[in-house]
């Protein structure tokens, strides 16, 4: 209220829909806009109390406007807006994403009525995480009442054996299973790259075992794309080990027949170094 000091604070909207406003009690707010109610408060204050009241009105805080996040959240549920909120800071407020989620989220707006009785419907809208993190604001959009926000489980594959690090890995994107091998963190010293096992369920229900050689750097087998629910198997390998005097020692990968002076040049050896007359 312009002027007018002591009229001029917060007032709650109560259960029922209304504020309880000095000078002219009870009125009604619930389904009103901010414009709306500014000039019904206007049109009460003129015609009794005030000569041209300035009344302007904006929500500090929504108590009644809520959306609800469903799916792979740390703490899923319902929450309550407060004020212009974007998609980041709902998932903020329901923990984050959990770790089997993916990272392409879908939001359920419900869409009003048209003009000429037309019936109302639901707007899907997909939203990437990774863009949000990224800083793109195109992507973080403002959430509106009655919001419905899913999060998918990721679709998954694992990689287990003789890699660094196996378990379980989310498939959101094309991948191939060299790639697949390098995010679980690589072959370790005691895997056999020429004999992995790509394990597939086939649309029958029946497992699919196909051999692949990843260690050739040419081999077509590192392309093969990773599929839903595939299993990469690294089996450990013989190897063996050269110490001492030579310039990369280490465990080396026992894939062929092999020598002992095959293995020491393998692992570099080191030039022949001069021997000390111990009688000086």
């Amino acid at each position: 209220m312009w002027g007018q000091a002591d009229l001029s604070k917060d007032f709650p909207v109560d259960q029922d829909g209304s504020i309880s406003f000095p000078l002219v009690g009870r009125v009604k707010a619930a389904g009103l806009t901010t414009g709306r109610l500014a000039a019904r408060l206007t049109e009460l204050l003129e015609k009794d109390y005030l000569v041209n009241p300035q009344v302007s009105v904006a929500v500090k805080e929504y108590l009644s406007q809520k959306v609800q996040v469903l799916g792979e959240a740390e703490k899923p549920g319902l929450f309550y807006l407060t004020g212009p909120t974007s998609v980041l800071e709902v998932l903020s407020k329901a923990g984050g994403l959990s770790k089997t989620a993916g990272k392409q989220l879908v939001l359920v707006r419900h869409q009003p009525a048209a003009a000429g009785g037309a019936a109302a419907g639901n707007a899907i809208l997909r939203v990437s995480f990774d863009k949000i993190q990224a800083g793109d604001a195109s992507e973080n959009i403002r959430v509106e009442d009655q919001d419905v926000i899913f999060i998918p489980k990721a679709r998954a594959y694992f990689v287990l054996g003789e890699v660094k690090s196996a378990g379980t890995f989310p498939l959101d994107k094309s991948l191939s299973v060299q790639e697949a091998v390098t995010l679980a963190g690589g072959f370790n010293d005691r895997a056999a790259p020429s004999g992995v096992k790509l394990i597939r369920r086939a649309a029958n229900g029946e497992q699919e075992t196909v051999s692949l050689d990843l260690a050739s750097a040419g081999s077509r087998d590192r392309t093969v794309a990773v599929q839903e629910g595939d299993t990469v198997y690294v089996p450990k390998g013989n190897t063996f080990f050269v110490f001492g005097e030579v310039k990369k020692p280490g465990a080396y990968q026992l894939d062929r027949d092999t020598s002992i002076l095959e293995g020491i040049t393998i692992a570099g050896a080191s030039p022949t170094r001069p021997r000390r007359d111990a009688r000086g």
